[in-house]
C-alpha cells in the first residue's frame, strides 16, 4: 500500500513538472502569430518580426513544434533543422521578401539545441 502511494506521488509530480517545464509562452505566441498569418490570402504583406529572445525555445521537443506550429515549410535533412515561414502564403516559386525565417535545430534526443532567425532574401 505504501509502495503504490509513493508511485502515484510520483507519477503526479512527473506530471505536474513535465506539464509546467513544457509550456512556453514564446512558443503559444509563435504559434498564434504563424495561425493568423497562414489565414492570410496569399502575398498579403505581414510585418513579421525574428523574437528578440529565442532561449526560451531551446530544450523543447520537437512533437511540441509540430503540436503548435505544425508542419515545418522546410526541412534540412542534413543538419536535422526545421524552419517556419512567417508570413501570409507565398506563391508558387516566388523566393525571397524579406519576412522571418524561424529554424530550429534538433538534436539527437529530439529536442532544440538551437533556434536562428533570419529575414529572406
Amino acid at each position: 500500500m505504501h509502495i503504490r502511494i509513493l508511485q502515484i506521488f510520483f507519477l503526479v509530480t512527473l506530471t505536474s513538472y513535465s506539464s509546467s517545464a513544457v509550456s512556453s509562452p514564446l512558443l503559444s505566441s509563435l504559434a498564434a502569430e504563424l495561425r493568423a498569418m497562414r489565414a492570410l490570402p496569399m502575398a498579403t504583406p505581414t510585418n513579421a518580426r525574428c523574437p528578440s529572445d529565442t532561449a526560451p525555445l531551446i530544450g523543447l521537443s520537437q512533437n511540441q513544434l509540430q503540436v503548435a506550429l505544425g508542419k515545418p515549410d522546410f526541412i534540412n535533412k542534413s543538419d536535422r533543422s526545421w524552419t517556419y515561414f512567417f508570413t501570409s502564403p507565398v506563391p508558387p516559386h516566388q523566393f525571397g521578401g524579406g519576412y522571418p525565417e524561424l529554424s530550429f535545430a534538433i538534436g539527437t534526443t529530439k529536442r532544440v539545441v538551437n533556434v536562428t532567425c533570419h529575414y529572406s532574401r
